[in-house]
């Protein structure tokens, strides 16, 4: 029988991987259309790395502006406060990870790679369905793992006999089923139940939470969630270099009819994403 619950779990995590009060503040700065650019930067510097992030990931291919940008000013300014707020977020999430324990079975550095990809194919999947998303599933696919990460880091046997079961079992275990069978829940809603916990939008938290089953997302926020379904298959692709599309796992065949976005232009964006992961992958590295 399970015996960590996916509440204790969140929570034991929540206080692990606490958001900065500062991001709270911003957040909130950020939402009051009076609040002044200069005192979002103010805030904003009092954690100054989150800031080096955040300016990292705003001049990477990624969000694309047309001129430099170099201050929290100029960002608020050149990208508007949805982008902004998306930035941060991910800045917050990506500096929290770093505090998880150490481990081999799913290391930070394989993690964020995958989530690159994902989050750059999600976005140029975006710039074709729906070009106002791509800023929201950028960071959907960014962070759709998160709680794959946190299984590996807390509570890393079961989900060491979880993967093992999907891989001995294919036919009857998906690696979902297998983390169900083994803790009562699978990464995906441990995922969605984090970003929740943290107060993160409602459309983010259903791209973490439905990412292995977007037919079953709220109808609001289907197409994003269906978007950074396809881009995590995209991404294993990508990872491989393979561009068959059995070496990954499977996409859900009834989003095809849901979409303009055929097959072959998914594997078309590939090499594009390519060019453009290692930009992300950098905002990890503010040095």
């Amino acid at each position: 029988m399970p015996s960590m619950t996916i509440e204790a779990l969140v929570k034991r995590t929540g206080r692990l991987l606490a958001i900065p009060k500062v991001v709270g503040d911003v957040l909130k700065l950020l939402d009051d259309p009076n609040s002044r650019q200069s005192v979002i930067a103010n805030v904003l510097a009092q954690d100054p790395a989150l800031v080096v992030i955040v300016l990292r990931l705003a001049n990477s291919p990624a969000f694309a502006p047309a001129r430099t940008v170099d201050s929290v000013e100029r960002a608020v300014m050149l990208l508007g406060r949805d982008h902004l707020r998306r930035l941060v977020i991910a800045g917050a999430v990506t500096q929290a990870s770093d505090r998880l324990p150490a481990q081999t079975l799913l290391p930070l550095e394989v993690f964020w790679h995958h989530s690159a990809y994902c989050a750059v194919i999600a976005r140029l999947l975006a710039d074709l369905e729906s070009p106002a998303l791509a800023g929201t599933v950028f960071l959907g696919g960014l962070l759709h793992d998160l709680g794959q990460l946190i299984l590996f880091s807390q509570e890393p046997e079961a989900a060491h006999r979880a993967f093992l079961r999907s891989l001995g079992e294919p036919e009857a275990f998906t690696p979902q089923d297998a983390e169900r069978a083994e803790l009562g829940f699978d990464h995906a809603q441990l995922g969605g139940a984090l970003a929740e916990h943290w107060g993160l939008p409602d459309i983010l938290c259903a791209c973490l939470r439905f990412h292995h089953d977007p037919l079953t997302a709220p109808e609001a926020f289907r197409l994003p969630v269906i978007l950074v379904h396809l881009a995590n298959t995209a991404a294993h692709l990508a990872e491989l270099d393979s561009r068959d599309w059995r070496d990954a796992p499977p996409v859900d065949s009834g989003i095809w009819p849901l979409i303009s976005i055929r097959p072959d232009t998914v594997l078309e964006l590939l090499e594009k994403a390519q060019f453009q992961v290692l930009d992300v992958e950098a905002l990890r590295n503010p040095a």
